[in-house]
Order: structure tokens, then sequence, then C-alpha cells
């Protein structure tokens, strides 16, 4: 069941799309996809899908002692034991082997399958109408022909999202093959259910479709619940992205291909890329022909599938059909073994010149066959070496860009949050010296300069005033104030000095006084007990690690100022605020 067959086919133009949910059929005009109005006959070529709710998926162990042969009689086998399922019981089956890490005894198999039952009560209209339906399949495993047939690299992993009327599928494809399909709980009729239960609406499906395309007039005054449906469905793929990056951490998806049943905005595609981070594109891109609608996207790459299938009956694509139609007599087993007898009796009767010719033609085979590989299969070899050296050195260069591309992104997001601390400690200095400026305001003190200095972590602020007033009472009462605020840890004065004044010993001492006494003004609220200049509580004290941008000044050179702060009080005063 797992073959590597790379063949191109091309597409048979009379294949049929029968689509389930609308029951409704479909087929190719050559440009475009079309509504199929012609009546069924037994001679139609008919594929279709069914939702992938209906196949039931189980890992069987095989040991490798198992004849391949036998292969497919060991899982039917298996699968009625492990799923207790009735003797009487017939499905459609499909399974794959798996690379399961080293198993010295088994190899591992994905074992999908779906009931008869089910696929007979499904297609029970289109019965009546033809007797075969060629293929059936489920949405996931689409994209296989896409690589089979060369239209997907096989060497990126892709991720492939569709939401239909009543199911969405998340898969995941890593070089060519599915390694995880998922259920999404996001369908075309739910969200138009909640988008109508949000807005008050009461849409149908083709005015839902509209507004979703963007084509309705007044798209603008719903954009709030557009974007909700939006968000919906990307928690519902985000699960998804995040559970496949954290199993398959060496799988990194390099693209989503994202569809709907129904056509949709081109903004989908951006906010999924802008939410997700990578490359976004249409499931209307897979396309042979354009369309403007996943349904008709996926009709036309199921009649692709059809087609490959057709064209090629061993290939590892699976088909579930219950109705397939016969093979033709040439392709029967037994036709196969009647064929066999007769040839054996022919080359009984000319067995001597069969030997004869026999040996000559080896000869000349094998003459023929090391000329070929000399002269064309190792020259491609060769080539094929280089190229796959060359597909590497791109793949470790392509690494090496999103590593450093990685390494811009933290550090730009260290440098918004270095700007981000930045801007909160501003607007918090700034509102603080906001707060000490109208205190001093009401205190009748003139601020001629205020300083602030913090620690290297911001934990630390300590804020310096240079004032001036006529009394000592107004310093008194604008350090009290601060205090009562209780919002400072401290708010100390160790200078007050009177301008003009002379350098006498008794003035000296008369100012010295005025500043223990303003002080005790200060530690007198804050009930610090002790020096109130030189010891203050060890938790209310400048931080050693701060160093205050001083806030003295030189009025030496402004003679306006000096001349008119004459007799003045001269205070520093620090607040220390944390």
């Amino acid at each position: 069941m797992k073959l590597n067959m790379k063949k191109k086919s091309k597409r048979l133009n009379d294949v049929i799309y029968y689509d389930l949910g609308t029951r409704l059929a479909y087929v190719s005009s050559g440009n475009s996809i079309t509504p199929y109005v012609k009546k069924f006959s037994n001679k139609s070529r008919i594929v279709s899908t069914f939702s992938f709710d209906a196949l039931m998926k189980t890992t069987i162990e095989v040991p490798k002692t198992i004849d391949e042969a036998d292969i497919d009689t060991f899982l039917t086998e298996s699968v009625y034991k492990q799923l207790n399922m009735s003797a009487d019981s017939n499905f459609e089956m499909y399974y794959r082997k798996i690379d399961s890490g080293f198993d010295a005894d088994n190899w591992s198999y994905d074992v999908y399958l779906v009931d008869d039952n089910y696929l007979e009560n499904a297609y029970s209209d289109l019965r009546e109408k033809t007797q075969f339906i060629d293929i059936a399949t489920s949405v996931p495993f689409l994209p296989l022909v896409l690589y089979r047939t060369n239209r997907l690299d096989t060497i990126s992993n892709h991720i492939f999202i569709f939401i239909g009327d009543n199911s969405g599928t998340f898969s995941f494809y890593s070089k060519g093959e599915l390694i995880y399909t998922k259920i999404l709980s996001s369908n075309i009729h739910k969200l138009r259910v909640e988008f109508n239960q949000e807005s008050s609406l009461e849409l149908n499906s083709i005015e839902f479709e509209g507004l979703v395309a963007g084509k309705s007039h007044n798209v603008a005054d719903y954009k709030s619940y557009l974007d909700s449906m939006l968000n919906k469905i990307s928690r519902d793929i985000e699960e998804n992205i995040m559970y496949v990056k954290r199993v398959y951490q060496d799988l990194d998806p390099t693209a989503i291909y994202y569809g709907m049943s129904i056509e949709y905005n081109e903004e989908f595609l951006s906010f999924f890329r802008d939410t997700f981070l990578i490359e976004t594109k249409p499931y209307n891109s897979l396309s042979s022909t354009p369309v403007n609608k996943g349904l008709l996207a996926i009709a036309d790459i199921s009649m692709t599938y059809a087609s490959y299938l057709m064209s090629n009956t061993n290939a590892d694509i699976p088909n579930f059909s219950h109705a397939k139609r016969p093979k033709p007599l040439s392709q029967r087993d037994s036709s196969q073994f009647i064929t066999i007898i007769v040839g054996l009796f022919i080359l009984s009767l000319i067995y001597p010149i069969y030997n004869f010719a026999m040996m000559n033609f080896y000869s000349v085979r094998s003459n023929m066959l090391q000329s070929s590989y000399d002269n064309e299969i190792f020259p491609k070899a060769e080539q094929y070496r280089a190229d796959e050296n060359r597909l590497k050195a791109q793949i470790e260069e392509l690494k090496k860009q999103k590593d450093e591309i990685g390494v811009e992104i933290s550090n730009m997001r260290n440098d918004m949050g270095t700007i981000r601390s930045w801007q909160v400690e501003y607007i918090q200095k700034s509102k603080i010296l906001n707060d000490i400026l109208q205190v001093a305001k009401n205190s009748n003190v003139r601020v001629i300069k205020a300083t602030a200095n913090s620690s290297g972590d911001n934990r630390s602020l300590v804020v310096e005033l240079n004032l001036f007033s006529r009394t000592q009472q107004d310093i008194s009462d604008f350090i009290k104030e601060l205090n009562d605020k209780g919002v400072y840890k401290n708010v100390i004065t160790d200078r007050v000095i009177k301008i003009g004044l002379e350098e006498k010993s008794n003035a000296n001492n008369n100012v010295a006084d005025a500043a223990r006494a303003i002080a005790n003004v200060a530690t007198g609220v804050k009930q610090v007990v002790g020096n109130v200049i030189a010891t203050q509580d060890n938790n209310s004290t400048v931080p050693k690690e701060i160093d205050p941008i001083p806030a003295s000044i030189d009025l030496s050179g402004n003679k306006e100022l000096d001349s008119f702060v004459k007799g003045y009080l001269n205070s520093i005063v620090r607040v220390v605020v944390r």
C-alpha cells in the first residue's frame, strides 16, 4: 500500500466531482469548474469526498516476520480484534507504514477505515443514479496528489486548513507525507450561527458569504463581529500549530494553505500571517483552474486526485469507495493467471530455441545495460548527488538565516522592554516632581533647581531640591507637608544658609540652629528618634548606591539672581522617594 511512485498523470476530462454536502456535481470545462447538469450513467467517472469524522484511525504493530504479501490480511484481522468489530462488519481500509523509531521486532502502521454502512447511507442518492463511485476519500488526504504530481515540493513542511460547511480539518504534511490531522471545531454553519447571535442579525448562508467576502455594503458596521470570528478561528488553528511544534520539534512549518468552502476576504490571509508568523496562502492557489471558492478548489483537486489514481492503480493514496468499478479483464487476477499458464505452455514447446535465444539475449542485454549505465545512469547519479548537496547547503543557509533573524527579534524585544521601562520611569519621575513643586508653591518656597537620580535597576529614587524662602517657617512647612503625604520614605535637609550673611561665627551658629530646627520639624512628623540630620532610620536614608545629582547652584555666575535672593534663606532638601 506504501509505494514510492512519482509518475505524473494528466487529468481526465470526464471526471465528475460529487459534493456530499450540497448533493451537487461539478465538472471541469477547461478553464473553469461548472455544475454538472447531465444525467449520470454507469460510464460516469465519479470522485467524492466525505467528512473526516466518518473515519476511524488506529495504529497497529506488525511483526517483521510477517511476509509483505500477508500484511493486508494481518492488518484486517487486527482491526477486527483491536476495535472489537463484529465478524459481519465490512469496511474500507487504507494503511501506511510510519517511522516510529527503532524497533527490532515490529513495524508500525497507521490504519484508516470507514464503515461500508456509512458510505451506503451517505451516497444512497448518488447510487440511485449510477452503479459505480470510482473514488471516495476525505479532504485531509487530497494534498497527497499535489506532491505526487509535483505541484508542491517534498522538502518543505506544509499546513492545510479547510473549513467546510459542516466540518473543518487541520492537516500537517512533511516531505510529502501526512504526519498529523485533526478535526477543527470551526465550520461555516457554526460560524454563521455564532455571528448571528453576536450581531443580532438573521443572515442566511448567501448573505453571510457576502459579508465574509467583503461584498456587502455594510461590512464596516460589523467589522468587530468579523474580527471576533477571525479570533475564534485563529485560536482553533493555533492550538493545533502549537501541538505540532511541540511534538514534531524538528519539523518547522514553512507555509499554511488556508481555505473555506465559501468565498472570503483576502484580509483573512493577512490576519493569519500576522498572527502565526507563517507564510499563509489561499487554498484556491492549489487548484489548476482559477476559482474563487474553496468548494470549487476541492472539486478541482479531487478530479486531479481521481485522474492520478485511475492512471496509477498501485498509487499509495487512499480510495475508500465501497462501489468501485471492476478492473478490466486484462488487469484481473484470473486473466493474469490464464495468461501465465498459456505462456508457460508455449515456452515449453519452444524451449530449445528459447534457451538459445535467451542466452544470447542476456549477453546482449548485459552489454546494453552496462553501456547505458556508463553513458546515462552514472552521469545522472552524479548530477543527483550534486543537486542533493546543493539543496542541503541551501537548507543550512536558510536555517542560519532563520537563527539570525531569531536573534534580531529577541534583541528587538529586549530593546522594546528597556524603552518601555524608561518611559514608565520617566512618567513616574514627572508625577513626583509635579507633586513636590505643587507643595513648594503652597508653602511659599521657591525651588531654583531640582534633580533626580535613581539606581541602575530603578529600585531607589532620590530627588534633591535647591530652594529659597524668606523665613525658616516656610521651609519647615514645606518639609512637614511633604512628610504628611505619607508617600515618601524620608524628607531631610542638611544645609540652611542665609544669602549675603557675613561669615561670623555667631551668625553661622544661628543659621545652623535654623537648619536643626527645620530638620526637627521634619523628623518630628516621621516620629524618628535621635539626631535629626546625622541619624535617620536605616530604612529611610538615601541608599548608599545612590549618588544624588548635586542641586547646589553658583550665584556668582548670575548677578541678577544673586541680587534678588539677598537676605533669603537657602536650603538643600533631599526627598527619598523609594
